[in-house]
């Protein structure tokens, strides 16, 4: 970790003197120079996290988005699944925001653990319908991983990348950030039964005002 910092700082040294840092404030990958400072402090960031150096890993992903504030590389969904990790609710929503609030899987998951390790159940349950709306696969994971099923789809993912809003998405992030899915080992139990209870109870509606209609 030491011999890395020591790389990005070499690097950064050479950023500062071609001026990288006014003329593409913000903007670094927008630039081809600065993408090789931009990977190193990626791969940085992975090794953090997979050292279990949270705290700093989190401190990284917040300056690689300043960095780059478009966020070319997808940090913002690793930084979720990190704040969800920590129970930070004031950074978690503070990042969803600045990134529009779009229902993506791959903060609206983070968002329904967050939640639910905070016991407010109500708020990770109405992530869970928001995630289920908007990855059409969703009720199909979390019902394999309650199951403990999942391997049967692992042999049908890409290696070349992974679609949005698809299972071959849910599956990605559980891989990639398993720290915070291991630390929660009955949250896949509870989510599929909450969604089993929604749509048990939107069938009797449906019963009931079927049989109405009769009437």
């Amino acid at each position: 970790s030491d011999h890395s910092s020591d790389i990005i700082r070499a690097l950064e040294q050479q950023m500062k003197k071609a001026g990288a840092f006014k003329e593409y404030a913000g903007e670094f990958w927008t630039a081809p120079e600065t993408r090789p400072y931009m990977r190193v402090r990626y791969t940085y960031f992975d090794v953090l996290i997979s050292c279990g150096m949270m705290h700093r890993a989190i401190g990284e992903g917040q300056r690689l988005l300043e960095l780059c504030e478009n966020d070319n590389l997808g940090v913002r969904y690793q930084l979720m699944h990190l704040y969800a990790y920590m129970e930070d609710e004031m950074h978690a929503l503070a990042l969803h925001k600045q990134f529009d609030s779009y229902e993506e899987t791959q903060m609206l998951l983070p968002l329904a653990i967050l939640y639910y390790k905070l016991n407010q159940f109500d708020k990770a349950e109405d992530y869970i319908k928001r995630l289920s709306a908007a990855n059409k696969d969703a009720k199909k994971f979390l019902r394999a991983a309650a199951q403990d099923r999942l391997e049967d789809y692992f042999d049908q993912l890409n290696p070349f990348g992974y679609q949005p809003f698809t299972m071959e998405e849910l599956l990605e992030e559980l891989m990639k950030s398993s720290y915070l899915f291991d630390s929660v080992p009955y949250f896949f139990t509870w989510a599929n039964s909450r969604l089993r209870a929604q749509t048990t109870a939107k069938k009797k509606a449906a019963g009931k005002a079927g049989s109405n209609k009769k009437l």
